[in-house]
């Protein structure tokens, strides 16, 4: 079973290379790489350093990110390695909870669905999320399964800690805890395990927050206050919208529950408990954006791992004559959906634009120390233009939503480190009320860059 997943490893490892030194995939990748390159700099999270995710995916993801070397392709090779802790533990889980061909399928579809191509490479805090909270439920599993009861609370404390490592990697996670509730809580093991969990995850929060006591009310402001506030929801999609995304892997993940159901009782309990969660967190979570989808691939896999094994148990009670070719024929329809779907991952990973000219005009006309404000901060990220601390992230979301945010975006422009350029990019200032009235004021000196992209500078300043 081991080499079975370390195969599917291979594979979605293998499959992703091609794309990790590819142009900007997403525009949150720039947000999150310039983030780092500012923390790198010595500037603190949240008390520095705007933040709109919870502390723990900035704060493990930049010390690899550095070590690998700094560039985008480092940031995504951490993001892959966390797409492999996904397939590796939804293995497991399937393996504890439903056998030898369940944890194959359920590694297996984790590595192929389309959503999870995509967040095992795109530098975002979903792809280390979901992986958290799938090696949670991973743990969950062991901690059910094992034999020795010090190994068992072992894996349920563990299991915790996890679990509240990915909730303060993305608030989404909160989705995970009615599953692993469910795994820990079966077969009578509740009593012992629960509580070994809650005191893991106690720790582990109180070892990633406690360092940040200073900053714990920035944290809120920027990491939990801007999505809940109703006014930050001024564009995204539904809970309807997320479904259809992928309504050909629901069907699929549907029919593995109707199928598996009567042979992986748990297993399939554990997928549907999980996606009903997952429907709930997305409810709740404004603005809702596809990304967030993938917070629902855990279930798919489950679930359609328990069809598929149970199928396949099926199968084995054909006679001798029937037995071989229809396993293999069904193995094969299984193989080709895989391709499909793995195909259509990596056709999503195109790079929306070519910015390498981009960041060479923007490194032309200002100077290194040159401190910009930009509304595409993977250009800046690329030439190595630095942002003041507060303004690493200029989303519509956060300077609609955020009350004083473009009013504090104007005051920085005359700080202790003043502002020399503002970069028009990807159209968001644009279409800010009287910013580039007052852009054009205090930055006088325009270069155009083509494409509709300019660059305002002060004098001086290039």
């Amino acid at each position: 079973m081991l080499l079975d997943i370390g195969i599917v490893v291979v594979i979605t490892v293998a499959s992703r290379l091609p794309v990790l030194g590819v142009g900007e995939i997403d525009w949150d990748e720039g947000v999150y790489w310039l983030s780092m390159q500012t923390m790198q700099s010595g500037h603190a999270l949240y008390a520095s350093v705007y933040s709109s995710q919870p502390p723990a995916f900035l704060l493990f993801t930049e010390p690899p990110w550095a070590l690998l070397g700094g560039g985008i392709v480092a940031a995504r090779a951490v993001m892959l390695a966390w797409g492999a802790i996904a397939v590796v533990s939804g293995g497991v889980i399937g393996w504890r909870l439903g056998g030898r061909v369940a944890a194959l399928a359920a590694a297996g579809t984790l590595a192929v669905d389309p959503m999870m191509v995509r967040q095992s490479v795109i530098l975002q805090a979903d792809g280390p999320a979901t992986a958290l909270g799938v090696a949670a439920v991973a743990l969950g599993a062991l901690a059910l399964t094992l034999r020795g009861p010090r190994w068992r609370t072992l894996a349920a404390a563990l299991a915790g800690t996890v679990l509240a490592l990915g909730f303060l990697t993305k608030l989404l996670d909160v989705a995970i805890v009615p599953p692993l509730l469910v795994v820990l809580a079966s077969r009578g093991a509740g009593r012992r395990l629960l509580p070994a969990a809650i005191v893991g995850g106690l720790l582990a929060a109180a070892a990633t927050l406690l360092p940040l006591h200073d900053a714990w009310q920035a944290m809120w402001n920027q990491s939990v206050g801007l999505h809940l506030d109703t006014r930050s929801a001024t564009s995204g999609i539904s809970v309807l919208d997320a479904l259809r995304i992928r309504w050909h892997l629901a069907v699929v993940a549907l029919v593995g529950a109707v199928i598996g159901w009567r042979r992986h009782r748990l297993l399939v309990t554990t997928g549907v408990v999980w996606l009903t969660g997952a429907l709930l967190a997305m409810s709740v979570t404004h603005p809702l954006w596809p990304h967030h989808a993938v917070v629902m691939s855990p279930a798919y896999a489950l679930l359609s791992a328990a069809g598929v094994s149970a199928a396949f148990e099926w199968l084995g009670r054909l006679t001798r004559r029937h037995v071989r070719a229809a396993t293999a024929a069904f193995a094969a329809g299984l193989m080709a959906a895989a391709g499909l779907f793995l195909w259509s991952g990596l056709r999503g990973l195109q790079p929306t634009t070519d910015f390498r000219a981009l960041a060479s005009a923007l490194g032309a006309h200002t100077s290194a120390s040159a401190q910009l404000v930009g509304d595409d901060q993977y250009v800046q990220a690329l030439a190595h233009r630095a942002a003041p601390p507060g303004y690493v992230d200029t989303s519509n979301t956060r300077l609609y939503a955020e009350p004083g945010a473009l009013q504090g975006l104007e005051a920085v422009a005359d700080g202790s480190r003043p502002v020399c350029a503002v970069l028009f990019s990807s159209g968001r200032f644009a279409h800010l009320p009287g910013f580039t009235a007052w852009v054009s004021r205090r930055y006088p000196v325009v270069v155009d860059l083509g494409a509709s992209r300019s660059l305002y500078i002060a004098p001086g300043c290039g």
